[in-house]
């Protein structure tokens, strides 16, 4: 049964899509932070809808929590979820393609409580990076994105999806913990980094901050880290909170609708910014 979060959304033309694809290849973005409460996963999911409307998207729940799953497939019963999902792809047990769940508006790759013993089958993170690397190829001539909800803590899931990510977005919120659990998560991102001589683009996604002084001191402190762009603000929201809770769509036109709609734009600014021009709006 699909998702009253699915919706229904216009097709876009065959040839648009096809354009799409070759001139812009599939962009990896991963949704991070190690610090509970940061809206990761509501970012990952409105974000998602939002570039859903600019080309075929899935969506990756690496976060044993599972509240992505829950969101996109709340009706998925627990045995075919036991039987396909992210975990099955890391250690290379089943296809990716034969684990991704198709709805209306996006395609997911569920996320499962199994992910707790994914260090007890390959404690490799290497390997782990690698084999979803392969995983992702499988796919790269189906999906102009992939958003990538990671782990909100430092663990092989969180590298194997920063190795595999053109676009570390850090969502983050006023909170007295905010700065150092930045610094945390930007050494785990050096980290891998230095380790497979890569060079990851980031970017800070403010959200629910408020006009206080205490806010906009905190939000200051962010535009200050050097490299690291912040983009427009995500408001703080009641409808965002109760449409996420629901497992709804955000209203069409609406603030919170348009905050994500362009944090889609200058995500895909980033990323690549030779084609942002070609994303195709409703």
């Amino acid at each position: 049964m699909l998702s009253p979060f699915q919706g229904k959304f216009k097709k876009k033309s065959v040839v648009n899509e096809r354009i799409g694809r070759i001139l812009c290849p599939m962009k990896v973005i991963s949704v991070s932070n190690i610090k509970g409460g940061s809206g990761k996963s509501t970012t990952a999911a409105h974000l998602a809808c939002a570039l859903a409307r600019r080309g075929k998207t899935l969506v990756v729940d690496m976060d044993m929590q599972g509240d992505l799953t829950d969101y996109c497939l709340p009706d998925l019963d627990l045995a075919q979820l036991d039987e396909s999902n992210v975990m099955s792809v890391l250690l290379g047990m089943k296809r990716m393609t034969d684990c991704i769940r198709e709805t209306k508006q996006f395609d997911v790759l569920p996320s499962t409580l199994s992910l707790a013993k994914l260090t007890k089958y390959n404690p490799d993170s290497t390997s782990l990076c690698l084999q979803f690397k392969r995983a992702l190829d499988e796919v790269r001539n189906k999906y102009k994105f992939v958003i990538i909800d990671t782990p909100g803590s430092a663990k092989h899931e969180l590298t194997t999806a920063i190795y595999n990510s053109e676009l570390i977005l850090i969502p983050v919120t006023p909170s007295k913990w905010t700065i150092r659990a930045v610094n945390l998560l930007l050494d785990e991102i050096t980290q891998t980094e230095t380790i497979f001589s890569q060079k990851k683009k980031i970017a800070f996604v403010p959200s629910w901050f408020g006009p206080s002084k205490k806010h906009r001191e905190l939000l200051e402190k962010l535009k200050q880290i050097e490299e690291i762009p912040c983009l427009a603000e995500i408001p703080k929201s009641e409808s965002i909170k109760t449409k996420t809770e629901k497992q709804e769509p955000l209203k069409k036109d609406s603030n919170a609708w348009h905050a994500f709609d362009l944090l889609a734009d200058e995500a895909i600014t980033l990323v690549d910014p030779e084609n942002s021009i070609l994303s195709m709006k409703p």
